[in-house]
């Protein structure tokens, strides 16, 4: 009994050193902090250095508990004090700090404020207030070693290794996409297109490679993942053959640089904006502000015309008919003070073509070049408006079809005298 009381007294003493480590460190981190802090004001237009200062703003207290730890447990065993405790447990607490801190801020740089938030309460938090707890009654060990495979090396600490390894290289690789997508490879001139065929195949190379890597933690034979894996694959291959399609189809676009994000295309009457392009479909948004979801084969398979490819500047034609008593001459002049627009180009310069003589009128098209092929509907309607206002200004008629009927008389007395 004498014991058990000294054992427990000896473990709320260590409890209470570890209390005090934590609020000294507090303030070794609080203190370290403010040269940082003057460092992070100069780079926060640097999107991943604040995040990298604010993830070792996150890590500054737990390292300083870490190394306060280390130094009590040192004089601890000088002086042959019970730290079994602060040896043992404290620094898998710190561990579990760390990387809970860790994928934290993962979260935050991969996902919304609000989306970070919810995870890191709802999930993050009680899952590691269940590990402290698990190590802090010696629990760990008939947790982490139960068995789950029959037949594999697999039980619940495996598990959840390798799914924290699959889960943080998800994050890595896509932190890593948006570093060359957006940051590293337009920096180098990379084109669009090639900077995200680029950071594409790097990403899907990360998250493979972190896959079997995870699954080798889990405690899966890849060799026999290979052989179950081919034989899926002849079943599946006949059901599966318009993703596979898409898939190759994506990778091809990609490595083809016909197609980059932010291209203005047209493909089957509809206009639109490449927004994503992915392994299997591409996002185009239209100038009615609609996603619309395209499956990669089609842009192989079907006529796509690229308004952005080499250029953004584009041509656009308003066909206009006038009156025959109308002076062409005159009517270039209107059509070419209808140009007057922002967002059409100076050079080159607009032009009138007279196009023919019609049934009902003389056929002219204005030609405009602007260099924003998005807006082209809005900027047909704005010229369309000009063109109204200043032939209406100068008198020259826009005619409409007209038709004369001819109506010949003595067939229904005929039809009466029939009748009688």
């Amino acid at each position: 009994m004498f014991d058990n009381t000294y054992n427990v007294w000896q473990f709320i003493a260590q409890i209470v050193v570890f209390g005090l480590t934590l609020g000294l460190g507090w303030f070794i981190a609080l203190f370290l902090w403010r040269p940082l802090n003057g460092l992070s004001t100069r780079l926060e237009k640097i999107g991943w250095a604040d995040t990298l200062l604010s993830f070792i703003h996150k890590l500054l207290w737990p390292l300083s508990v870490g190394v306060l730890n280390s130094i009590t447990v040192t004089v601890f065993r000088q002086l042959d004090w019970p730290n079994y405790f602060l040896a043992d447990t404290v620094p898998i607490i710190i561990m579990l700090w760390l990387g809970y801190h860790l994928i934290d801020t993962l979260l935050h740089a991969n996902l919304s404020e609000v989306g970070a938030n919810v995870w890191g309460r709802q999930v993050l938090l009680p899952t590691f207030i269940f590990f402290v707890a698990l190590y802090l009654f010696r629990l760990q060990k008939y947790f982490l070693e139960y068995p789950l495979g029959y037949g594999q090396n697999i039980n619940v600490g495996s598990l959840l290794t390798g799914v924290a390894i699959i889960i943080a290289v998800l994050f890595v690789a896509r932190a890593v996409w948006h570093y060359l997508a957006e940051q590293f490879l337009p920096s180098a001139d990379a084109e669009p297109a090639l900077a995200h065929a680029i950071a594409t195949l790097v990403a899907y190379s990360i998250v493979f490679l972190g896959g079997l890597g995870g699954l080798t933690v889990i405690g899966f034979d890849l060799a026999t993942l290979t052989v179950i894996a081919g034989g899926l694959s002849i079943g599946l291959g006949f059901g599966l053959q318009q993703i596979v399609s898409n898939f190759v189809s994506g990778f091809i676009l990609m490595f083809e640089r016909s197609i980059g994000p932010g291209d203005v295309i047209e493909l089957g009457g509809a206009l639109g904006s490449v927004k994503t392009i992915g392994i299997r479909r591409m996002i185009i948004k239209t100038p009615e502000n609609k996603e619309i979801t395209i499956p990669n084969s089609h842009f192989l398979s079907d006529v796509m015309t690229n308004l952005t490819r080499d250029t953004p500047v584009t041509r656009v034609a308003i066909d206009v008919g006038v009156s025959y008593n109308s002076n062409p001459r005159e009517v270039e002049q209107a059509l070419l003070e209808s140009s007057q627009h922002p967002s059409v180009l100076i050079d080159p310069q607009p032009t009138v073509f007279f196009q023919g003589f019609g049934d009902n009128s003389l056929n002219f098209t204005l030609f405009v070049w602007t260099d924003n092929p998005f807006k082209i509907p809005a900027l047909s309607s704005d010229l369309r408006y000009n063109i109204w206002d200043e032939l209406a200004y100068r008198n020259i008629e826009m005619p409409f079809p007209q038709r004369d009927i001819h109506i010949r008389s003595g067939w229904p007395v005929k039809a009466a005298d029939d009748d009688q």
